[in-house]
């Protein structure tokens, strides 16, 4: 058999401590998505080793009782990715103040499917100064001189100022240079008369905890970055020797234990506290993904064990502990909770249960030196193995949920498998179809060939797509290549909705299937979002230039000319007939069957929470300036006037 071409099916196996030694450079906490369904090659790549979700923690602060500032200033850059990849984390690497692509005929172009948000008060920006409305009171400035004729002046919304879930404390940064770097500071919201409060310079990148006290950030240190951590009474430099990427650390939600990684590839723990930097404890440097639990706050990794890769747990008080063993992937469930991971299947495939032996009768009669004699003792080699129960290694896996400490087993014959976003803990994947034995008489060779043939027939036999519960019931979904990392379920669990593409002409389709039926219903092509009001799918698509057209599953209405769409759970929330000069349209929600106009001459809104949002109304798109309304889920107010942008966070 080729061992390039066997090798390169084997790759779900999991890693030898060994090779990931050699082959590791440094550990990351990247996702498992599966966003297209692939070749069982490529599908098998994915599990080569172990993976996971990002551990989030929640972003918030309190005021620090450092040195007092006087006025800030800041240079500010357009953002570098969208809003909705930003909410979760209240600095971002080489944080900057945002660019959501204007044109003049988009009310406001950021669909963010059923994002978090959090309705905690409002931050914007107004003749160069930082205000905050606290959703009570009247609004106060924040801030003098926010960004000396920053770049977001010419763009309505911003990053880099965010509010605690409880509405106590704003963090904003400052003087942002070209490479990024700002000064980090914090002020108590409540208090009207609060100091601003300077944390430090220099900072690319922080995360808070939930309820404000403590704040890590990364801030530079020679040729890398320090990690450092303020608790509210000092700032501490927890560990030098960072590198500047994405999850390379994570803070509890609590606040009370940091978890990173250094530049020499070692996962560190520490509780937050006294003498951080002496504290520290060393796990391992054989890592391959780690994420931490936000109710919790266990810290979850893979690394190298006995005899492969393990799942270890650490509660920042006790030693670590094996969970899992023998691992090939991991991942943190959606809901920060539970955690998915796979293991390759431990039951060998059997040559007796993948061969038809179609050649007994005709090899009976031949004799040595008779034609296909050699070829008859090759397939006596393949009988000989049949009889005696021989078989090999497989290469796919059982799939798991690690809940309430115990081990669910949601499905097997997996590939490579994926956690979904919904309030029900489900797994969607992709495993083999049902293996049709071969016969003998098609074997050119011995064992290797039949491994060969093996491995081909799985690559190329197609896949079935699943989407499995932790009662471990299996639901297989239809279509030609499922994007199930945008898979969404009905509030009620009885429907899954996905983007597939159409097989002959390539389009974008999307399709809902009721669990339990065998085929799923096309409901629309050209989709470019969706989301579940409850049990009815709406949709957006047919989208151009900003404008597109809203529909739902099971209905002929049809709204067009919407811009900004926005899914929640409540309604979906876009503006509508944008005008073409100005952009200004009228605010409206729908949950499927009855449409409510909120406001006209409304130019962007942010979604808050329970049917709450805040707005830009007749805005200038030539001034870049417009007034700020904020909607409480029955009437509207007005806050300003003449502001040039909403902070997202």
């Amino acid at each position: 058999m080729d061992e390039m071409e066997k090798n390169e099916l084997e790759k779900n196996e999991e890693l030898e401590p060994k090779e990931a030694a050699e082959t590791k450079e440094e550990p990351t906490q990247e996702e498992a998505p599966v966003t297209d369904a692939p070749a069982a090659e490529e599908a098998a790549e994915t599990a080569e080793e172990p993976v996971t979700a990002e551990a989030s923690a929640e972003e918030t602060a309190e005021e620090p009782e450092i040195e007092e500032t006087e006025e800030p200033k800041q240079e500010e850059q357009p953002a570098e990715v969208p809003a909705a990849q930003k909410a979760e984390k209240g600095g971002v690497l080489g944080i900057v103040i945002g660019l959501i692509a204007l044109i003049a005929i988009v009310a406001y172009a950021w669909m963010n499917p059923m994002g978090k948000a959090v309705d905690t008060g409002i931050l914007y920006t107004k003749d160069d100064n930082l205000y905050y409305y606290d959703l009570k009171n009247e609004p106060y400035q924040v801030q003098e001189g926010l960004s000396n004729g920053g770049t977001y002046h010419y763009f309505y919304t911003a990053w880099g100022a965010s509010v605690t879930e409880d509405g106590s404390y704003l963090y904003f940064s400052d003087d942002i240079d070209e490479n990024g770097a700002f000064v980090l500071y914090r002020r108590d919201a409540k208090n009207t008369d609060a100091k601003v409060a300077q944390i430090d310079t220099d900072v690319y990148d922080y995360m808070a905890s939930k309820d404000g006290k403590v704040v890590a950030y990364l801030k530079k240190s020679g040729e890398t970055y320090a990690l450092c951590v303020y608790d509210g009474k000092q700032v501490q430099t927890v560990k030098t020797g960072i590198n500047l990427e994405d999850d390379v650390y994570a803070l509890s939600g609590d606040g009370k234990y940091l978890a990173f990684t250094d530049t020499t590839g070692l996962l560190n723990a520490v509780a937050v506290g006294k003498n951080m930097e002496d504290n520290i404890l060393p796990l391992t440097d054989s890592a391959e993904t780690y994420a931490m639990a936000e109710e919790s706050g266990i810290l979850y990794y893979v690394a190298a064990g006995k005899d492969g890769y393990n799942i270890f747990s650490y509660d920042f008080k006790e030693e670590p502990k094996t969970v899992i063993e023998n691992v090939s992937s991991m991942e943190m469930m959606p809901n920060g909770r539970d955690v998915l991971y796979c293991k390759k299947s431990e039951e060998k495939v059997l040559y007796k249960d993948i061969i038809v032996d179609d050649m007994a009768e005709q090899d009976a009669k031949l004799k040595k030196g008779d034609e296909g004699y050699e070829q008859k003792v090759q397939r006596d080699e393949i009988r000989k193995a049949m009889k005696n129960g021989e078989g090999f290694e497989p290469l796919l896996q059982e799939c798991y949920v690690l809940t309430g400490g115990k081990s669910v087993r949601v499905a097997g014959d997996v590939v490579a498998a994926v956690g979904v976003d919904s309030k029900q803990t489900y797994v969607a994947g992709y495993k083999t179809k049902e293996f049709t034995p071969m016969h003998l008489s098609v074997m050119d060779g011995g064992l290797d060939m039949v491994e060969y043939i093996y491995y081909m027939s799985l690559n190329y036999g197609g896949m079935e797509v699943f989407l499995a519960d932790t009662t471990g019931k299996v639901n297989l979904l239809s279509g030609s290549q499922p994007q199930l990392d945008g898979l969404k379920l009905s509030e009620n669990g009885k429907k899954a909705a996905y983007l597939d593409t159409d097989a002959n002409t390539g389009d974008t389709i999307l399709v809902e299937i009721e669990l339990g039926k065998e085929k799923a219903e096309t409901v629309a092509t050209n989709v470019q979002s969706f989301g579940y009001i409850g049990n009815t799918l709406i949709y957006y698509f047919d989208y151009t230039e900003g404008v597109g057209t809203l529909g739902a599953a099971g209905s002929k209405t049809t709204i067009a000319n919407a811009s900004g769409v926005q899914f929640t759970e409540d309604a979906v929330y876009y503006v509508a007939d944008a005008d073409a000069a100005t952009g200004n349209g009228e605010l409206r929600a729908w949950d499927g069957k009855t449409e409510t106009a909120i406001a006209k001459d409304v130019f962007a809104f942010q979604y808050k929470e329970n049917g709450k949002l805040v707005y830009i109304g007749k805005y200038d798109v030539n001034a870049g300036v417009g007034d700020l309304y904020y909607y409480d889920g029955k009437e509207a107010r007005k806050l300003d006037t003449g502001i040039t942008a909403i902070f997202i966070y």
